[in-house]
């Protein structure tokens, strides 16, 4: 494990996930997390660029202010910074903790990971 609770219990919840569903995606995020930690930081603009309206967006690492949100999705991520947040909540989008993402997406279809 990692030096740092929060990314042990994201890693945590999606291997629990897995285990439980045997939804590949989650497997497939437990070792992302693993590998990189929370080290991967992805801007705004290349969240919104990759997605539509309504998508349901995981990202394995920190989201950065930089760019705008102009279409409403669901989203979760490890870390997210103050500009971006308030960029994604005033787009009318959704923000979930890793372990609210799983409970209401238990199966992970039609999740898309940007990172």
């Amino acid at each position: 494990m990692l030096n740092n609770p929060v990314l042990n219990e994201a890693i945590w919840n999606f291997k629990s996930a897995y285990k439980k569903t045997k939804a590949p995606i989650w497997l497939k995020l437990q070792k992302m997390m693993e590998r990189t930690g929370s080290k991967a930081g992805v801007n705004l603009s290349k969240i919104s660029r990759f997605t539509e309206e309504g998508d349901m967006v995981i990202v394995p690492g920190k989201i950065l202010g930089a760019g705008t949100m102009d279409h409403k999705i669901t989203i979760c991520a490890f870390s997210l910074s103050q500009s971006a947040t308030k960029k994604i909540i005033e787009s009318g989008s959704e923000i979930f903790s890793v372990k609210t993402f799983i409970e209401k997406f238990p199966k992970g279809s039609k999740v898309k990971i940007v990172g």
